[in-house]
C-alpha cells in the first residue's frame, strides 16, 4: 500500500538557499532507493499561516521502503542551521474525484 510522506519545514530566510541545496541532494539519494515513487517540494506563498516555509510531499510504495532509505543515510538538511523538519507518513482514507 502506497504511503504519502508529508514533511513540513521551518526554514529561516537566511538558510533558504542552503536548505534547497540539501533538499535536492537528499532527493538525489531517495531517487535511487527502492520504493521511492515521486516527490514535490512546495514553497509557502505567504498567504495566511507562514509557520512552515516549505512542505515536501512524496509517495513511497510502502512504509518499509521509506524506513529502509534511512538505515545508512542522514539527510544533509538536518545540519542546516535553524531548519526543523516535521515529517509524517499518511495513507489515503478518503478520496473525492469530482469527475465521477
Amino acid at each position: 500500500m502506497t504511503v504519502t510522506l508529508i514533511n513540513s519545514f521551518t526554514v529561516p530566510p537566511e538558510s533558504e538557499e542552503e536548505f534547497l541545496r540539501t533538499w535536492r541532494s537528499t532527493i538525489d539519494h531517495f531517487a535511487t532507493a527502492p520504493g521511492f515513487i515521486q516527490t514535490r517540494l512546495h514553497r509557502n506563498t505567504g498567504l495566511n499561516d507562514t509557520t512552515f516555509r516549505f512542505v515536501n510531499v512524496a509517495l513511497w510504495e510502502d512504509v518499509e521502503s521509506y524506513r529502509a532509505v534511512f538505515r545508512d543515510f542522514t539527510p544533509p538538511g538536518q545540519r542546516v542551521a535553524g531548519v526543523k523538519a516535521y515529517p509524517g507518513l499518511f495513507e489515503v482514507c478518503e478520496e473525492v474525484d469530482p469527475a465521477e
